[in-house]
Order: C-alpha cells, then structure tokens, then sequence
C-alpha cells in the first residue's frame, strides 16, 4: 500500500534544524497517534524559479533535438533500404511484361490476371507465360516470351526483312518460315533475330488478341467489362485501369555496352546497335539528329564569320548615316538570309538520300504501304465487323463520314479556336508589356512590375502547351484513326500548329508589328538558349532525381515491417549475392558478346536446348545450380516461406516471400515513366531548325548555339532512353514521317520570312532611295520567287532515292518476278494428266483462255495460302487453339 508523506519544518535562525515526517494517510485519523520520525536535514540551495519563456524554449528545444534524431535515424533507414534497388537482381529476362493495376480488392486482383492469363492460353497457346507478384508496387506481373519456332513463325507475321544468303541471290526480303533455309543466320537462335524484333513479335501477337464471336465479359466483384465482337482485349484492359501498362525489359549487358558506346562517347553514334536494341523508329530519329548537327557546322561557321566582320548590330534611329559599316551590314544580312534558304533546301534533300539508304539497309524501305494493306492498330475501335476491301479479311469497320464529321465538325473548330486563342493572349500580353514600359519603365522604385507580363507569359505557355497536348490526344482519339500511320500524322499536324504559335509568335509580332531588329535579336538569343537549357535539364536530371526518389521511396515503405537489424543483415546479403553474381559474369562473358548473351540461366526466355539440359535428379529435386535466381513451384512446400498473397491456382505462378524480399530489374522498370514516341523530340529540334532558318539572320550565331546544342541532345536522349524510361517499342518505319512534310513547309516558309525580313531591313530603301513603296514589295515579291525557283530546281535535280537503292530494289523485283515463275512451272508441272492420258493431248497444243484463267484463279488461290494474315480472325494453323499439352511439347520440341 502506498503512502504520502509530508514534513514540517522547525527552523532555528537562519538554517532549519530538523524536520518531522509523519503519515498523512494515519494523520488524518484523529483516534489514532501516529508515531513520528525526525531526522537532520542539511541546508538546501534555495530553488530559482524558471520563467514560463525559459520552459517553453526547453520544450522546443527538446521536441526539436528528438525530430532531428529521428529524421536522422529514418534518413539512415531510408538510404540503407535504397540499396535494394541499387543491387537489384537482373537474372529475369522476357521479352514482354504486362503489369496489372494495383487495387485495395485482393480478389479482383487475383480474378483480373487468371482470367488475362486463361485468354492467352486460349488465344496464344505457343507463349510462355509466368505470372509473379511483384512487392515493390504491389501488383501481379506476367511474364512473356516464346520459343524459338513461335518466334519465326511471328517474324512472318510481322513482315520482317532478313538477309538472303549470297549462294541464293543475296538481297533483303520477307522472312518466311517455310522458306527459312534461305536466309542467312537463321541457325543462330540467339543472334538472327535482334532483341527488339522478338519483343515486336510477342507484342504482335497480344495485340492479335481480339473478343471472338458474341463477345467477352471479365466479372469483377464491383464491375463487368464488356468486350463487343473484334474489340482487342489488352487494349481494352488498359482503357478500363485494369492493366497497368505493357512494357519491354532492358538487357542490362547489352545496355551497358551500348552506353559505353554511345552516352559516354563522343564517336560517331552506334546507329545498327541502336536499331537492333530500340527499333528503326527511335534509330532514325538519332541518324536524323546526327545528321541536322552535321548540316550545322555549315551555318555556323557563316555565322562566326559574319559575326566578326561587325554586320549584325542595328541603329534603329531613322537619322543614322549610310556609311562602310551601315554596307557590310546589309551585305552580310542579305547573303546570310539567301544562305538560310538555300541551304535548308540542299540539308533536306540530302536526308532524303540519307534515310533512303537506313531503310534499304535496315529492311524498312518498303514498310509504308496502303492503308488497306495494314492491319488495324489495336486501339481502333469500329461498329461492326466487316471484310477488308483488299483481303478479305473480317476486320473491325469504321464509316468514313463519321470520320468527316468528327474533324470538320468538332476537331478541326476546337484546334483553330485554342491557336487563335492563344495568338490573341500573347498578343494582349505584349500590348500590357508595351504599357508597363511606358508607365513603369522610367520609375526607381516600380521598374520591377515591367517583369510580371512577360513571367505571366512564359507560365502561360507552359499550362497551355501541357492542357492543349492532353486535348489534341483527346481529338485524335475521337477520330478513332484505323492506322498507327494515320494517327500519328493527325497527331503531330495538330500539335505543331499550336506549338507554332507559342515558339514564333513574339518574333513575329516584334518584326513584322514592333519593327525593332535590336530587340529582334535579343529575343532570338534569349528564347534560343533558355529553351535550350531548360529544356536538357527537364529531359534529363529532374526526370532521372524523380525516378531514383521513387524508387528509394517504395523501397522504404517496403521494408517499414523489418528491424533496423534485419535490414541490415538482409542489405547486405544482397549485396554480396550482386558483387558474387557480376564476378561470376566476368568470368563466364568471354565466350560471349553482349548480343549472343541475351539468354540467361533461369531466364524464360532461356534456349530449348538448355530448357531440355534441367531435368530433374532422380529423387525430384533439381540439379545444383540450377534455377538459382528463380523460385520454381517446388518451393512453396518449404515450411519458412511466408507468402505475401494467397497462391494462385495458376501453374504458370511463380510464389514470392517476405522474409527475403530482393528486387529484380522488371520491378524496377514497371514502375518508370513511358517512353510512347519520339514526338517531343521531334519537336524540340522542329522549333529550333525554325529559330536557325526562319530569323537568324538577325542573329548568326543561332546555328553555333543549335550545333552546340545538338552535341549535348544526342546523349542527353540517348541517356534518357537508357536510364530514365521504360524501355520503347520501335515501330518500323523508312523515314520521319510527317515531320519531313513539316520541315520542307517550314523551309518553304523560311524563304518567305527572310525575304520579308531583307525588306524589313531598309537595304531595298537605302540602295534606291526614290524608289516607291510599291516598287519596294515587288522586289522583295521577286526575289522571293528567284530564291523558290531555285528551292524547286535542286528538289528536281537531286534524286531522293540513290542509285544503288534503286538498283538493288530492282533486283529484289526481278527475284520476286522469277521465283513466281518457277512456282507457276512447278504448278504447272505437278498438274500434269496421268501417264496413260499424256499421248492422247498434243504438248504444242495452246491453251484456252479459260483453261489460262482456271490455272491462274487456282495458283492464286494457293498463294494466298501460304500468305499468312497478322488479323486474328483468320490465323495460323499453328497459332489456332490447341490441347494445353500439346502446346506445351511445342514449347520444347
């Protein structure tokens, strides 16, 4: 029992003598004396009372010292935990990996990827499927690839060009699996077909995923989604938030390699690695910009030249005197705009040649055909099924007037609204600068509100251009194109249009309306080189201090359950398994390059023959070595696994523990940003070949800064491709697209603006003093058409196409034109009438124009057999439906 005590106190002069301690509990029973304790008390310190200031400081000071503690402590947590992810195991390879989307309903995540799962069976049942969970974000994955067969077979559905071998005529054609002996390399499982060719070829057939007849449900436990007749499925997945995205792996090895050669270089780009890694389209786009920068060098040394020679500085006074210098003046800024001209005109058709001979050479020389003759993008959305006009073939339909009626009705109103809109804001901003310089210019102490139009302007832009980018996809999705071609064609004519505005707008209105070439070239200088800056800095290091947070920011939150110690210890084990498993590589890569070494143990994209060399040891257990990095099914019997969800009845499921919880590379690269297409890119250097061609004549030095610009673009790209971004899917394409229609309208624009800007000048009025106003714009008027003149006679006379392209194209005809010879024969042959009735017909007799017509509907007819169709409504026998075991010794055999 416990017990208050108080004392009194008996004092005797200064110091207190002793005092006495009693109970208080038995004191305050009156009938009961309590026995009393004294005892000598020494004197004590007198006690200084503490102001209420000086407490609530100690209070803060005390909280504060703990929340620095603390921080420093999660600090330490959250650096430790972000090894995970810097040692991340990489064993796992695939050629395509579809992430499902997270979702608080455990058994609507589990539902969504068996049902995905059982459409692949179905549909494709030649893939090899492997469904994980992956702990960083908390979702499944499945895992993709095919064997090697299924992987030419798809070659041929995808139209893929391949060398023929020398002793069969050389050249390029289509591969075709039947025919594969002819080509060169095909014995080589690891090296015929590049990384990106197998990841387009799995991807092909997700997309040739489509609902069958009646259509198709996916029942959720709080919604159903519907899938109409030939709606594809993955697409339709993504739309409704079910599938996160689909993505390719990085090849860590063949991606280091390329790095070395390419981001960390200053040689010449590695343009058939960077092809065979990325695809044609990301591949043409840097031998676009390796070849702008070289057509670079020309203007800027012009511009240095002209630059010294003192012919750039602009007296805007109407009184200045003519004299030697006001000459050289208009004598440099007349050649340095008649160079412009010319020399865009001779830079694009010098691409033309250039990106003729990448796609002869690449196999995409060809690939632009009718739009009938491509086959549906999987977003493309038609009202009934319908056979294609050209085919056959049943394909989703989309009438052409709702096509007409969406663009002229809504989209193309909607666009020409936002450009003139934002002509009119930037036209009433610079109207509020012109004020504010008047009122405010002059003024100590409100000089500064001179500043604020021009930073309203600049956020302007940047809201705009993100809202317009985010309405022009919304239009071009309404148009529902039927065509990857058409869509982006569409897309881009919309977005330059508005971007036009934005970038050219100011220098515009302060040439033709402010007339002030001295403020002329300052804008120029100053938009050039901050768009510059800006622009490499947001492309690149806020993108890849984002990524790597995120990362570091799931992995803490992914180990918040561990003890500082467990994490410590299990840190390290990572570690250490990393630096054992790179020694290991090092030993194992000199038989190997980092192209034949895209196989990797326990990898499912591992060769047959491999896959055929892991069998199992007598007892049932695995043989050592075997499946290190991978936790194959036997393993979810070990008693200290502890699985983070319920297994799924699936057999392609590969279990996952918490008690061990190592990162792979996939988890990593699902959680990156997109990298959908090249089109910022494009853009980027569209705008800046406009700030060289249209207006640097009243700034030379603005294709040295372009030149610099675009040494430092290349491997800032190439490093955001590397490291920044989920790894691209290339399309196949034999040039830039649109952007070279765009780029020769600009040039032809470029002719107009500095003939303007010669005009605009005052060189007409100052070497012809009397002549009129008139007089002034017809020279102008033809020396405009002498300088397009000129344009339209090297368009003629350089060809676009080289004449060995042009000779080896031929020859690839005269083989096509011979082999279908030989099969007509061989037809003709094998159709022959029995022995006993070969005397009775004469073989000089002709043949009938019916019998000719017969003949030639029956080879056709077996041509069109052996064509093999990409549209799921009609495929292979070899992609049909198959028994789920037969499918599985197809994988092996």
């Amino acid at each position: 029992m416990l017990h208050r005590q108080r004392s009194i106190s008996f004092s005797g002069g200064a110091a207190p003598v002793f005092d006495v301690c009693f109970d208080d509990d038995v004191a305050q029973n009156r009938n009961f004396l309590a026995p009393c304790q004294l005892y000598w008390n020494e004197p004590e310190e007198p006690v200084v009372e503490q102001d209420e200031h000086t407490g609530v400081m100690a209070t803060l000071h005390n909280k504060f010292g703990a929340i620095i503690q603390d921080g420093i402590v999660e600090g330490q947590r959250f650096a430790l935990s972000s090894d995970l992810w810097r040692y991340a195991s990489t064993s796992t390879h695939c050629d395509l990996l579809i992430t499902m989307q997270f979702s608080n309903d455990d058994v609507e995540n589990k539902t969504s990827v068996m049902w995905l799962v059982q459409q692949m069976r179905e549909h494709e049942p030649n893939l090899r499927i492997e469904v994980r969970y992956h702990r960083l974000n908390s979702c499944y994955a499945i895992y993709l690839t095919a064997d090697y067969k299924t992987l030419l077979k798809g070659a041929e559905l995808c139209h893929i060009k391949k060398a023929i071998k020398s002793k069969f005529g050389g050249g390029m054609r289509d591969f075709s699996f039947e025919e594969a002996q002819f080509f060169s390399g095909v014995e080589g499982k690891n090296t015929f077909l590049s990384p990106m060719e197998r990841t387009i070829i799995v991807k092909q057939m997700m997309d040739m995923m489509r609902a069958g007849k009646g259509g198709l449900s996916l029942k959720l436990p709080r919604r159903t989604i519907t899938f109409t007749e030939g709606t594809a499925i993955v697409p339709r997945l993504i739309s409704m938030n079910v599938v996160q995205n689909v993505s390719a792996l990085h090849n860590t090895e063949f991606l280091k390699h390329l790095q070395q050669k390419w981001v960390f270089s200053i040689d010449e780009q590695p343009i058939d690695q960077v092809k065979d890694y990325f695809g044609t389209e990301i591949a043409m786009y840097f031998a676009w910009l390796g070849h702008m920068t070289t057509a670079l060098w020309f203007p800027s040394l012009l511009g240095i030249l002209m630059w010294f020679l003192g012919g750039f500085k602009y007296k805007n006074s109407p009184g200045d005197k003519q004299d030697l210098y006001q000459l050289i003046s208009d004598i440099c800024f007349v050649l340095f705009a008649f160079f412009n001209c010319i020399w865009s005109t001779i830079y694009l058709e010098w691409w033309k040649r250039v990106q003729a001979e990448l796609a002869f050479k690449w196999g995409t020389y060809d690939a632009t055909q009718d739009s009938y003759l491509q086959d549906p993008r999987p977003a493309f959305q038609g009202d009934y099924l319908a056979p294609n006009p050209v085919s056959g073939r049943l394909e989703p339909f989309y009438p052409a007037w709702k096509h007409t009626v969406m663009r002229y009705v809504i989209t193309y109103p909607i666009t020409f609204l936002c450009v003139v809109g934002m002509f009119a804001a930037m036209l009433a901003i610079f109207t509020v600068q012109d004020l504010a310089d008047f009122y405010f210019g002059d003024s100590w102490m409100l000089s500064w509100l001179c500043y604020f139009p021009m930073i309203f302007y600049a956020l302007m832009i940047v809201i705009s251009d993100k809202i317009y980018r985010r309405l022009a996809l919304i239009l071009n999705d309404l148009e529902n194109y039927r065509t990857d071609d058409e869509y982006e064609d569409f897309l881009i004519t919309k977005i330059v249009l508005f971007q036009f505005v934005t970038a050219f707008g100011s220098l515009f209105y302060i040439a033709f309306v402010l007339r002030d070439m001295k403020r002329l070239q300052e804008t120029l200088a100053t938009l050039l080189i901050t768009r510059q800056v800006t622009q490499n800095i947001m492309e690149t290091v806020v993108p890849f201090m984002i990524e790597k947070l995120k990362l570091s920011s799931l992995t803490y939150k992914m180990t918040r359950s561990m003890s500082d110690g467990t994490l410590r210890r299990h840190v390290e084990n990572v570690r250490n398994k990393r630096q054992n498993s790179v020694e290991q590589e090092e030993e194992e890569k000199s038989p190997r390059t980092p192209t034949t070494s895209f196989f990797t143990l326990g990898s499912p994209t591992t060769p047959e023959t491999e896959v055929r060399q892991r069998k199992p040891n007598s007892d049932g257990t695995l043989a050592t070595g075997d499946f290190k990095q991978l936790r194959t099914l036997s393993s979810i019997f070990r008693e200290d696994f502890s699985l983070k969800t319920e297994r799924l009845p699936l057999p392609e499921f590969k279990p996952c523990t918490d008690s061990n919880p190592e990162l792979t590379q996939a988890e990593l690269e699902s959680v990156m940003s997109v990298y959908a297409r090249p089109l910022d890119d494009f853009l980027e250097m569209f705008i800046q070949f406009g700030y060289v061609l249209l207006f640097s004549p009243a700034f030379p030095l603005a294709a040295v800064c372009a030149l610099i610009n675009n040494l430092i673009e290349i491997r800032v790209d190439a490093f955001k491709l590397c490291n920044t971004v989920q790894r691209p899917f290339g399309r196949r394409v034999k040039d830039i697209g649109a952007w070279q229609k765009a780029m020769e309208i600009l040039g032809i624009l470029g002719v107009i603006v500095n003939c303007a800007l010669i005009g605009q000048s005052g060189l007409v009025q100052r070497i012809w003093p009397d002549l009129s106003w008139g007089g002034q714009i017809l020279i102008i008027v033809v020396l405009e058409h002498v300088i397009l003149a000129s344009k339209m006679i090297i368009d003629i006379l350089v060809p676009d196409v080289p004449h060995w392209v042009r000779i080896e194209t031929a020859k690839q005809e005269h083989f096509r034109r011979e082999a279908f010879k030989r099969e007509s024969r061989l037809l003709s042959f094998t159709q022959t009438p029995p022995t006993d009735q070969i005397g009775q017909q004469s073989q000089n007799e002709p043949i009938s124009p019916s019998e000719s017509t017969s003949r030639f509907n029956r080879l056709d007819q077996i041509n069109r057999s052996k064509r093999r169709s990409i549209t799921p409504m009609v495929r292979l026998s070899s992609f049909t439906r198959k028994p789920r075991k037969e499918a599985q010794d197809n994988c092996i055999d």
